[in-house]
């Protein structure tokens, strides 16, 4: 039985992983959303998988409610076997130009996809230690990619990535030791909000290869820059 977190599962790719791995007769689930009031689809998922599936209020920037996810954790589970760091923000196009981009904008990204993943793995990973071969996704982009950064704009959420890329490494350094595999990993471009509807992969076939990768991590893996079909991605 893996025993699974998932951040901003609420939509997109988040839900749709909730979505398969509860279709695995085993797998026991957290799930986080900033309004879990707002987030129908997954309240619909607790009441069809009652004892499988905790829907827990997050707001990954607020590090006493991380605090908080991780005490629901312990009141339930002794492990956790997978940690999905997906939830991530992308502001709009405008805001980050170069006329456009702002300090605040630059910030406030950065605390969203880069500083709150860090501080989620800080809190949870004395579960992860207990884990069964324990894993840690940091659901990054190719936009983090500095060999593939040939373009202009996007300032924030190309900067936030990279820089989650180098918070990936620098965990699967710290964590070799207790065995917990680290990757980043790219989703592929999604048919989600923050995606396009014109994109190249559903949320089903993204979240598909998301689960295959995390099935067949081992530790020899761990620092990886992945993509979501097992395929290397350039740093």
């Amino acid at each position: 039985m893996d025993r699974i977190f998932i951040t901003g599962a609420n939509r997109g790719i988040g839900l749709e992983l909730v979505r398969q791995y509860l279709g695995e007769d085993t797998s026991r689930i957290f799930a986080t959303a900033r309004q879990p009031q707002a987030a129908g689809e997954l309240q619909a998922l607790v009441a069809a998988h009652p004892g499988r599936l905790t829907l827990i209020p997050l707001e990954v920037t607020d590090e006493a409610a991380i605090a908080q996810a991780a005490q629901t954790v312990a009141g339930q589970v002794e492990a956790l076997d997978i940690l999905i760091n997906n939830a991530a923000m992308n502001p709009p196009e405008d805001t980050q130009t170069l006329d456009g981009i702002s300090v605040e904008t630059m910030l406030r990204t950065l605390h969203v996809n880069t500083a709150a993943p860090l501080m989620i793995v800080k809190e949870l990973l004395n579960w992860l230690r207990n884990g069964h071969n324990p894993r840690i996704i940091n659901i990054s982009s190719e936009m983090g990619s500095l060999a593939e950064r040939t373009y202009g704009a996007d300032y924030a959420y190309c900067a936030s990535k990279a820089a989650l890329n180098m918070v990936t490494r620098g965990l699967a350094a710290d964590l070799r030791r207790d065995k917990i595999t680290v990757i980043a990993l790219d989703p592929g471009w999604v048919q989600t909000d923050m995606g396009s509807p014109e994109a190249d992969l559903t949320p089903q076939e993204s979240a598909h290869g998301i689960r295959a990768v995390a099935e067949s991590l081992t530790l020899a893996q761990t620092g990886q820059f992945l993509r979501w079909d097992g395929q290397q991605n350039p740093w």
